[in-house]
């Protein structure tokens, strides 16, 4: 029977504001869920117990229960589950045990519940009074009851279920992690950057082609490590002929494999084999499982960690995946876009540009979205890259995507010949509306350092494309090179500029960096610009798992992002949104259009201060802004830098 009681109505008031589709209330009609509450009473007779709310989305399998208590002294019991009338946790972690599998004595109940996403929440005391009330999180995952320890409010909807997706990263992340430090200690005899062409030939040598033998992937485990060694160029070739990528970008790959033709280790042991399994029997596997989560990226990520590659020394930087999905959040995407990312790396914003255009055509009302969506693999993506092992990691990413894979350059995007592509496109009808770009980091143009500037990659990708251009960068690119900038503005127009938490990319890199979307072929003019600080996406890094959203707050974090773009009028504070005109010259940063934040200014945050502008003016100086300095010699070249000054 559904329970009378009156419950806490502050608690409903406070669910009612929350974006939930379906209703909240006292009971539900759910048949499945009554039978398994039909012996739930929290005082053991074995009659029909029911917790305070209930949540049911069957859409989504989605079943929320909560318990409310009066005071936060009734929060929970010492030992908790002990008293469940008494106690809210108590009361939920009750209901909750009746959910799980082991309890569930009829076999279809069991089953049809073993989809579901359970959660459970215990509120206490005056939820309208901030530091008077007491919320704790639980939900059921691998048939246990896990407490949500960093989370401390009631969320919405979307919100609980991103934390099964977390779990479920959560599992793949520390699967894919190990067996990548397994692949490269395997491939400890080789060196680095073979690594990765390596690996990229060897999961093209497992892909199965629709309606084509893949006789390798049958009969590698039978053949000697000679023959498996001989065998993955003239596979990889067969693969790759068959999804129809030209074979001069075939041969490309090609040559990078040749050190298999001497490599005594690889031809006389097992290497090839274990690691042929290693992919087949953990790795690949996981592609195939249902989530938002980039597992490709993931596992190269990883990968090059291992390898020692992706750092901020060497140019490359992954980018974040949910700094990817960001990007095509942030300006409207029609079905009909073509996306360029001149320096792809490992395809990572192409991935998510795809990504976002098969939702917009699967939610519409269009006809044929098979074919669309086909025709988007083939036809909307770009890219461009020169770093053969980013180029043979793009590929492969591509290759198990679906496809893609036929407009990936490896080319220097600054060269005729990356033109001549981009030309040979728009006679077949294809031009890029749409770019997306994580430039190589500290490039100079010069003859030691010839690789081309972030501000210059931002130039020609905006002439490129014909709606919008996105980029990360360092904060410096906003500040330097004024001429180039002003440039920038006489054709293009800054609509935002978002300043990105420090540690965005550690553990790999430590680089501040800015986000900026332009809309192109639009003078600047009077437009003005919106400024935003997001000193906190809610990841928290640890030292195995690297940065994670662990305690699920990016998601609503977002929400508030792309709400104070949308409306920053209504959030300009001056400090921490400001919308402004530039002028001529001015910087691209919000530090240099903020009012200054006095607010929680004391004699310790005053010291902190002056002693953070010292290091940067000193910085500044001496041309020191854009370039790593350990700690032990930044403190040298400061205390020679002021001393200096005082015996003057």
């Amino acid at each position: 029977m559904p329970r009378k009681d009156t419950n806490d109505s502050a608690v409903y008031r406070c669910l009612l504001k929350l974006n939930y589709d379906k209703v909240w209330d006292h009971y539900t009609s759910h048949e499945g869920i009554n039978e398994v509450l039909s012996h739930s009473s929290k005082s053991n007779t074995g009659k029909a117990g029911f917790p305070d709310y209930i949540y049911v989305n069957e859409d989504v399998r989605l079943l929320i229960m909560a318990e409310i208590k009066s005071s936060i002294s009734l929060h929970a019991s010492a030992g908790k589950n002990r008293n469940p009338e008494k106690y809210a946790v108590d009361g939920i972690l009750h209901y909750l045990s009746f959910f799980l599998q082991r309890n569930i004595e009829k076999k279809a109940l069991k089953d049809y519940f073993s989809e579901w996403k359970i959660i459970g929440i215990a509120v206490s005391g005056d939820i309208a009074d901030e530091y008077n009330h007491r919320i704790s999180n639980y939900m059921i995952t691998d048939d246990t009851i896990a407490e949500q320890k960093g989370i401390h409010d009631i969320l919405d909807e979307e919100d609980y279920l991103m934390l099964f997706d977390n779990i479920n990263e959560e599992e793949i992340s520390a699967n894919i992690s190990a067996s990548s430090k397994k692949i490269n200690k395997c491939l400890r005899s080789v060196d680095s950057q073979k690594r990765p062409v390596l690996l990229s030939a060897l999961m093209i040598c497992l892909f199965e082609v629709r309606g084509v033998r893949n006789d390798f992937k049958s009969g590698y485990n039978s053949w000697g490590p000679e023959m498996i060694a001989d065998t993955i160029p003239k596979t990889v070739k067969k693969i790759l002929l068959s999804e129809k990528l030209p074979e001069e970008k075939i041969n490309i790959l090609l040559a990078e494999l040749a050190f298999l033709e001497h490599d005594q280790d690889l031809k006389h042991q097992s290497i090839l084999r274990d690691i042929l399994n290693e992919l087949s029997e953990t790795v690949i596997p996981l592609f195939d499982k249902k989530s938002n989560y980039d597992i490709i990226g993931k596992f190269y990520e990883e990968f090059l960690k291992y390898a020692g590659i992706a750092n901020v020394k060497k140019g490359i930087v992954l980018t974040p995946r949910h700094i990817t999905t960001l990007f095509t959040e942030l300006v409207d995407i029609k079905t009909n876009d073509v996306f360029l990312d001149p320096a792809c790396g490992t395809g990572s914003f192409l991935i998510a540009a795809m990504n976002k255009l098969i939702s917009v055509i699967n939610d519409s009302d269009m006809a044929n979205k098979e074919e669309r969506i086909k025709n988007i693999k083939t036809k909307h993506l770009i890219g461009f890259e020169k770093n053969q092992t980013m180029y043979s990691l793009a590929i492969s990413n591509m290759l198990f995507r679906g496809d893609g894979k036929s407009q990936i350059f490896k080319e220097d995007f600054f060269t005729e010949e990356a033109d001549q592509e981009l030309r040979e496109l728009a006679e077949k009808g294809i031009q890029p509306t749409i770019g997306f770009v994580n430039p190589p980091y500290g490039g100079k143009d010069t003859k030691d350092n010839p690789t081309k500037k972030e501000i210059q990659f931002l130039t020609k990708m905006l002439d490129s494309v014909s709606r919008y251009g996105i980029m990360i960068a360092p904060l410096s690119t906003y500040f330097k090179d004024d001429e180039i900038r002003n440039n920038i503005l006489r054709k293009h127009t800054l609509k935002y500029v978002i300043n990105m938490p420090g540690d965005l990319f550690l553990p790999n890199a430590a680089a501040n960096t800015a986000i900026s979307v332009f809309e192109t072929h639009k003078p600047q003019g009077n437009q003005e610009v919106v400024f935003l600080d997001l000193k906190d996406d809610g990841f928290v890094l640890s030292k195995s798992k690297g940065r994670t959203d662990a305690y699920n707050k990016w998601t609503r974090i977002k929400k508030d992002l792309l709400k104070k773009i949308k409306y920053p009028d209504r959030y300009a504070d001056g400090i921490h949104v400001v919308k402004t005109q530039i002028k001529r010259g001015d910087e691209w940063l919000i530090q240099a259009h903020a009012k200054t934040d006095y607010s929680n200014m004391g004699e310790n945050e005053f010291l902190k201060s002056v002693k953070e502008y010292m290091i940067f003016s000193a910085k500044q100086e001496l041309e020191l802004l854009d370039k790593e300095v350990d700690e032990v010699t930044l403190l040298e070249i400061l205390s020679n830098y002021y001393g200096g000054e005082q015996d003057e």
